[in-house]
């Protein structure tokens, strides 16, 4: 036994003798190591990555009144809110709009409208939209009106200090009447139908301090092919400094079945003072 464990241990001996100098050997071959920093290589085709453009958000808010007294005692109050968040590919516009006015203490106006525009571009020319809208009028005898939309649009020009844009598409309205209306051949409380859209817009830097902006928008009832709507916005807005500007704005509102007893036509008038901030 004992000479078997000694032949073992001879081979083993033996063994770690001849690694070692074949280990000698193979350093005693390899280039010296060098003090330089290792360089990885990179892909020759591969692009710098480019980092992503800020979202832009526009916030304005304005506001306006006119108080009378004396043989006449009169009052309004209007308000607007507006933001906007602009990407390289897309732009969301959320706008708001409320009026009160009274006469001889009678109220002659309450309505407020808020909506929202999401434009999706597909090229450089065509975009998508999405919109949606909200309206409450009880003077015209709409209690609320809910519309939304969807379509296709095209840039017809779109620079820094101009843009016009037109679209089309459908989508579907539902009006709630402060009380009932003869609409649509029958008396209603309410009224909903598919509607199309065909709408045009456009901006306007006129001087460094003077911007115009305009909006159509016309609404044939595809659900009885004889009624229509048309709204069409138009302001101005002339800078005071960075922050503060002069508005002016109107709105028309023409439907061509309001109901009996109530004009076809409204139209809206304001001006006041509205802060930016960007």
């Amino acid at each position: 036994m004992s000479r078997r464990v000694s032949f073992v241990l001879a081979a083993v001996s033996l063994s770690v003798t001849a690694l070692g100098a074949v280990g000698h050997a193979a350093a005693q071959n390899l280039p010296p190591v060098s003090s330089e920093p290792i360089v990885r290589p990179t892909l020759i085709n591969a692009a710098p990555r480019q980092p992503d453009r800020d979202v832009e958000w526009r916030f304005a808010a304005g506001l306006g009144g006119t108080k009378s007294s004396g043989n006449s005692k009169s009052a309004s109050l209007n308000i607007t809110a507006e933001a906007v968040r602009i990407t390289d590919s897309s732009k969301l516009n959320i706008a708001g709009r409320a009026l009160y006015a009274e006469a001889n203490e009678k109220v002659t106006g309450a309505n407020g409208a808020v909506g929202a525009q999401y434009d999706l571009d597909i090229t450089r020319s065509t975009f998508g939209f999405g919109k949606i809208d909200y309206l409450r009028d009880r003077t015209a005898n709409i209690d609320s009106r809910l519309s939304t939309y969807g379509g296709l649009g095209y840039h017809v020009f779109r620079t820094d200090n101009n843009s016009w844009d037109i679209s089309g598409g459908f989508g579907y309205t539902e009006d709630r009447y402060v009380n009932a209306a003869q609409v649509a051949g029958a008396l209603r409380t309410s009224y909903g139908r598919v509607e199309g859209v065909v709408s045009e817009s456009s901006t306007h830097k006129v001087t460094e301090t003077t911007s115009l902006r305009q909006k159509l928008g016309i609404f044939p009832n595809l659900k009885d092919g004889q009624q229509y709507r048309v709204v069409f916005d138009a302001g101005v807005s002339v800078a005071i400094n960075s922050s503060i500007s002069m508005t002016a704005g109107m709105t028309y509102r023409h439907d061509s079945d309001p109901g009996l007893n109530l004009r076809k036509g409204d139209s809206l008038y304001v001006t006041g003072i509205s802060i930016k901030y960007d």
